[in-house]
C-alpha cells in the first residue's frame, strides 16, 4: 500500500505534492530506459542507440 500523498497550498494558491527522492525503477540511474519509438521500459542492454537530429536516442533492439 502506498503512503498517503501530502500536499500543501502555497501563498500564491498553487498546490504541490511532497514526494521522496529517487525512482521507481531499480538499478543505477533507474536501471531501465524507455524506447524512443514505443515508450516501453526495458534494460538498456535490450535497446539499440541511433541518432535523431544529432542526439543519441535508444530504440528496441529486436523491434517494437
Amino acid at each position: 500500500m502506498k503512503d498517503e500523498v501530502k500536499t500543501k497550498v502555497r501563498p500564491d494558491g498553487l498546490r504541490y505534492e511532497s514526494k521522496s527522492v529517487g525512482t521507481d525503477f531499480p538499478g543505477p540511474y533507474g536501471g531501465t530506459m524507455s524506447c524512443f519509438l514505443c515508450g516501453q521500459h526495458m534494460p538498456r542492454s535490450r535497446l539499440a542507440p541511433f541518432k535523431v537530429a544529432g542526439a543519441q536516442q535508444f530504440r528496441c533492439r529486436n523491434g517494437c
